[in-house]
């Protein structure tokens, strides 16, 4: 690529790499700036390139860099060497030296993506200056081309460049030069130009074996080529042809759960989230009845994951039997069945989406992406292997492999997958695989786990000693006698709680330690593949403490060990008759060995006779004979029985065997349940574990980490043995908890004696009572003051209290009320316990200052008093259906008729109640019930009030407000006393339906007319009327009146008349028994109620409303500062995400300073 905003011409270390002729290389170490001005690239040496520039040869100087957007960019020293005229209308490029010159066609990339480049902020850019501004991308991570808006500098003077940008986290930084003498202003979100991403771009090369011979590279090249957009991975695809992912569930009620309670960072961030998956397609908004809540867990990177609990969902959900290899990682590309999509409904505080694509934390994703796996390479069966999402291919020779490869890649093109070329590795003579290298010679454990280990220094406390073993247990079954060598290291940390202290690294320790990593290191190191053409030999063997077994191969005399497995047994399987712990033993080595016997021949050595004929017939033992039934799927040729002293790898293994979790692929074995009569054990799964539900380390990340650290910390690499590590983590927080209880409290007599020395006035008090002892209350012994008191109003008898320094106040508040054995109480309890020890001047006011000031206590104390803010009533209206509020009660269980919620309709002058039960809630049911059953029949009032569900505040809503010509009022977000007269009637009705209501079927909506009539037509405690004499002007004839007394007229009119005149009349009287009730009202409301007022900037916390448990806190963790005042109802904003929000004067609480 030609940049002309490059000063020098650079080339990627790949690209390099590919050169024909290999040039000298000049070591360099050294950054250069990028044109954004910000972001810099480490330069590792300079080389001189020839370059063949059509019927030219070229050279020049280029510096090395490992990465770049293309294989190789010629600056402007090279522009300038060669003369280089750039015609852009003819697309050609014309470079000269001493002697000729030569032109080129520009090569068009016809697969080019762009994205815009918005401005961020609104930028203002003084005279004469350049700045550099962030702009915001629609890629997370990228490098990029970027290219100015032509528009935008035809109409302004501000000057950009072509330049190289770095995208991270959707921005990067864009220099703009003013060359004016006057400032210029420029817009937030004005396009400032096109990012292009060439197809060479976006498309890393997968990780290639360049030790092969040159023209065997370019045939890859030429393969990889064909399959470009198969390493596309700037959008997500999903995948085609393919069968999708079903949901089957019980017969049970749609599980819902409200969203998890988030930071406003975190809240942020979801949306965020949602929003570029929205983009991509991959979920949609939904409306479903299934709700299971998202939340957000760290990358290693700082950024977030978006992660859904679908706990509830996933117990109610069938399991799918497809057999799994041992991975638990899937992608979001296979689409989901469209009947099944709303099942995976999750909710954010955003709103409820449901998604298109398999998703991680659903029961049946893994089974469900293998099944799908192996279906479409099932033509490729003999030479590739799919484990979930990774494909391994073999064969023989490199053009074996070629057309191997070209066919897998063909069958993933047209299922539309995509494919991380980042973690792609091919055309290799050996791969790196879950820490260990596969290779024609077999499989050994990795190098640089290996030297992780040896690096490590002894340890010498019980949990690095704990950490070690579960480290070097990884490798395990390459070494037959692992745990008799490991064993003295076993016999320090198998302790007791109660003596663990007796801890003790000696000699024999250190040799183990010694023995077992030079074994690591110890050439060879392998175990064998299994041969097709001979049976395999599993010997297991079993003891009270474990049972273990090695899975061999007899060829020509010669043992190939396959596999080595050992296994502590449980408290209650300890309790097995011995039978029982030998066929345990030998089913537990099929569960870990399976993918080696299934469809092998098998011989078991065992040195337990009676089970010799465990497969023929019954032995009359119920385990035994359920494990027989188990193991018919294997072809078990015969079991051999041999003498105890002749089993000795299987007899060390089960009797120094590994603590079941240190296993690297531990799982359940099945054994609870197929030993029925015991119950299955209780699994505690702890709190903090919940972040990564669904969560997923890659290989290439862990590598990458892997070989960033020259040490290993010895506190967070190894695979932990769960029972021990956590028993030690809980000892040691609380090691630490019981020292911060005991350094926290430390007001020796040494420290208050040297901070009263340098307390001035401390001191010229001590001066005093020198001169007159007798006249003051203190007492100066020992070389510190103190004060005398009495220590109640009866007791004359005065004790000496310490006077306390200025300095140590401060200190001594904290350690009485902060700290956790001073249980953050408050005032009075904090006096009592310091005033018999100590005292200072105004120390009651200093503790009421300091516990009024706490944080904590403001964000989770309950407030006794009243809630602040006082009544403010809505205004009367002047007549019937002017005002209306109206409101939502439900979901009540469904009727025969499909209907679950009631739509209550309320107007505020004559307290006449429309209620309409409704099938669901949605935006269009809402605006269609108040058209059709209240706007038709009564009008088009001035103003309809309603609280700010999404079922009342859209657009539909929004746009039927200005059609019709009503103004819509929103009442305070949890603030239903706003509309607190539906809300009234909402709790009438309901014990109303609840008494009149057919149980059996269900038939609560044939009963609210009735109900809603027997309402309207009872007199109203505060206007005095019926809601149907204000609304008819008469009285209403009930099914037991006596037929009403007929008025006769002279003309029709006079009915109209009197009806008007008869209407005003209570009318009238309606509206002053209105206002005197709300004038009561408010005064038995407002009585000794606060009503504090706040000011614009003031910082204040809001009270959080919602689910939450009743250890988080009450009030916002983040301040808020007030930016609009309005009492009672008040704009507050968070500084950090910069949200605002309105609320009622009740849930805000000032914080004290």
């Amino acid at each position: 690529m030609i940049d002309t905003g490059a000063n020098r011409t650079f080339i990627s270390v790949k690209a390099l790499h590919l050169s024909y002729k290999k040039q000298p290389i000049n070591k360099l170490s050294s950054r250069v700036l990028l044109a954004d001005g910000y972001t810099s690239i480490s330069i590792l040496g300079t080389v001189h390139l020839s370059i063949n520039m059509g019927d030219m040869l070229t050279t020049i100087k280029a510096f090395i860099v490992k990465e770049l957007c293309v294989d190789c960019i010629l600056g402007m020293d090279f522009i300038n060497k060669y003369k280089m005229l750039i015609n852009t209308e003819e697309r050609t490029v014309s470079i000269r030296d001493d002697h000729k010159r030569t032109t080129l066609q520009f090569d068009v990339n016809k697969h080019c993506i762009n994205y815009p480049a918005r401005l961020i902020n609104h930028i203002r850019i003084p005279p004469k200056r350049t700045v550099s501004v962030p702009v915001s991308v629609a890629l997370s991570s990228a490098q990029v081309l970027f290219r100015p808006s032509f528009k935008l500098q035809q109409r302004s003077p501000i000057l950009m460049l072509n330049s190289s940008l770095n995208i991270h986290r959707h921005t990067s930084f864009i220099t703009l030069h003013n060359p004016t003498n006057e400032v210029r202003l420029l817009p937030k979100g004005i396009i400032l130009g096109t990012t292009t991403i060439p197809t060479l771009s976006f498309k890393k090369d997968p990780d290639i074996d360049y030790s092969l011979a040159q023209k065997n590279i370019y045939k890859v090249k030429r393969v990889l080529d064909k399959h470009v957009k198969l390493f596309d991975t700037t959008k997500p695809t999903i995948v085609i042809n393919v069968k999708p992912h079903a949901i089957k569930t019980l017969d049970y009620p749609p599980p819902s759960s409200k969203p998890y309670y988030s930071t406003p960072v975190k809240q942020d961030a979801m949306y965020k989230i949602t929003q570029e998956l929205l983009q991509f397609e991959l979920i949609r908004p939904s409306y479903s009845p299934y709700a299971a809540p998202a939340l957000l867990v760290a990358k290693h990177d700082g950024t977030w994951r978006m992660v859904v609990d679908y706990k509830k969902l996933n117990n109610i959900t069938i399991k799918d039997n497809h057999p799994l290899p041992n991975m638990e990682q899937t992608i979001q590309q296979i689409p989901i069945e469209e009947e099944d999509r709303h099942k995976t409904a999750f909710i954010t505080p955003e709103g409820l989406y449901e998604w298109n694509v398999l998703a991680q934390g659903l029961k049946n994703s893994p089974p469900s992406f293998q099944r799908v796996m192996a279906d479409i390479l099932s033509p490729c069966r003999q030479f590739a292997l799919v484990y979930i999402d990774d494909i391994v291919v073999y064969s023989r020779s490199f053009e074996e492999h070629l057309q191997y490869v070209h066919q897998v890649l063909s069958i993933l093109s047209q299922h539309n997958f995509q494919l991380n070329p980042s973690k792609c590795s091919i055309f290799r003579q050996q791969i790196d695989y879950l820490s260990h290298t596969i290779s024609e010679q077999g499989v050994k454990p990795n190098n640089e786990k290996i030297q992780a280990i040896i690096k490590l220094r002894e340890p010498s406390t019980l949990a690095e000693a704990n950490k070690f073993l579960g480290a070097i247990s990884w490798y395990r079954k390459f070494i037959p006698r692992f745990a008799s060598i490991a064993a003295p290291i076993h016999t320090i940390t198998n302790l007791t709680k109660a003596n663990r202290n007796k801890f003790s690294w000696r000699e024999p320790q250190k040799e183990a330690f010694l023995q077992l990593k030079q074994l690591l290191i110890t050439s060879p190191l392998f175990l064998d593949y299994p041969d097709e053409n001979h049976p395999v030999i599993l010997t297991t063997d079993a003891s009270k403490v474990g049972v273990g077994g090695t899975l061999q191969q007899h060829i020509n005399g010669e043992i190939k060990n396959l596999y080595y497995h050992s296994q502590i047994t449980s408290s209650s399987q300890r309790r097995y008759d011995p039978i029982e712990l030998e066929a345990l033993a030998i089913w537990k080595c099929f569960q870990r060995m399976r993918p080696y016997l299934l469809g092998r021949s098998i011989i078991i050595y065992t040195d337990h006779c009676p089970l010799c004929n465990m497969m023929t017939s019954s032995v009359k033992n119920r385990r035994v004979d359920r494990i027989s039934v188990l193991l018919q799927e294997y072809n078990i040729d015969k079991i051999i029985h041999i003498k105890g002293q002749n089993n000795c790898l299987a007899d060390y293994l089960s009797r120094h065997p590994i603590q079941p979790k240190e296993e690297i692929f531990g799982e359940d074995y099945g054994i609870s349940m197929l030993f029925q009569g015991e119950p299955p054990a209780k699994v505690t799964v702890p709190v903090n574990h919940t972040q990564f539900i669904g969560a997923v380390i890659t290989r290439s990340k862990t590598k990458q980490i892997q070989q960033q650290q020259d040490t290993i910390d010895t506190t967070n690499t190894f695979i932990k043995n769960e029972s021990s590590s956590s028993t030690q983590a809980t000892d040691k927080q609380q090691n630490e908890l019981s020292s911060h209880l005991i350094s926290s409290n430390k007001f020796d007599i040494t420290k208050i004696k040297e901070e009263q020395l340098k307390d001035s006035f401390i001191q010229n008090k001590i001066k005093e009572i020198m001169l007159d002892p007798t006249k003051h209350p203190y007492v100066f012994k020992d070389g510190v003051l103190y004060k005398l008191m009495s220590t109640n109003a009866t007791n004359t008898t005065k004790t000496k209290l310490i006077y306390l320094p200025s300095s140590m106040i401060n200190s001594l508040l904290q350690s009485y009320h902060d700290d956790p054995l001073s249980g953050h109480f408050g005032i009075r309890r904090t006096y009592f316990k310091i005033k018999n020890k100590f005292w200072w001047p105004y120390m009651k006011r200093s503790i009421s200052q300091h516990i009024q000031s706490c944080l904590l206590c403001q964000q989770h104390n309950i407030n006794r008093s009243k809630r602040p803010g006082r009544l403010q009533p809505i205004l009367t209206p002047g007549g019937p259906f002017q005002m209306i509020g109206v409101d939502y009660c439900g979901p009540f269980k469904q009727t025969p008729s499909g209907n679950q919620y009631v739509l209550c309709m309320t107007d505020y002058f004559t307290r006449w109640v429309t209620a309409i039960a409704l099938p669901n809630c949605s935006a269009q049911t809402t605006a269609q019930a108040i058209f059709t059953e209240y706007i038709c029949r009564y009008g088009v009032p001035l103003s309809i009030l309603s609280d700010q569900g999404t079922h009342f505040r859209n657009q539909l809503m929004d746009s039927m407000a200005t059609l019709i010509g009503y103004h819509h009022i929103f009442s305070t977000v949890y603030h239903p006393q706003t509309n607190g007269m539906v809300e009234r009637f909402n709790a009438t009705f309901v014990p109303q339906l609840a008494k009149l209501q057919d149980r059996e079927h269900n038939n609560w909506d044939e009963y609210l007319l009735p109900i809603v009539f027997a309402y309207n037509t009872g007199i109203h405690a505060t206007t005095q009327y019926s809601p149907y004499q204000l609304q008819f002007g008469r009285e209403p004839r009930l099914p037991t009146d006596e037929p009403s007394t007929s008025f006769i007229f002279n003309k029709p009119n006079d009915y109209y008349d009197q009806l008007k005149k008869s209407l005003l009349i209570i009318q009238r009287q309606a509206h002053g028994h209105i206002i005197n009730r709300q004038r009561q009202y408010k005064i038995h409301y407002d009585k000794q109620r606060p009503d504090p007022h706040y000011k614009v900037n003031d910082v204040v916390l809001i009270k959080i409303h919602g689910l939450k448990t009743k250890l988080e806190p009450k009030y916002s963790i983040a301040p808020k500062i007030i930016i609009k005042a309005q009492h009672p109802t008040y704009w507050v904003k968070d500084e950090h995400t910069q949200i605002e929000s309105r609320v009622h004067v009740h849930d805000i609480r000032p914080i004290i300073i």
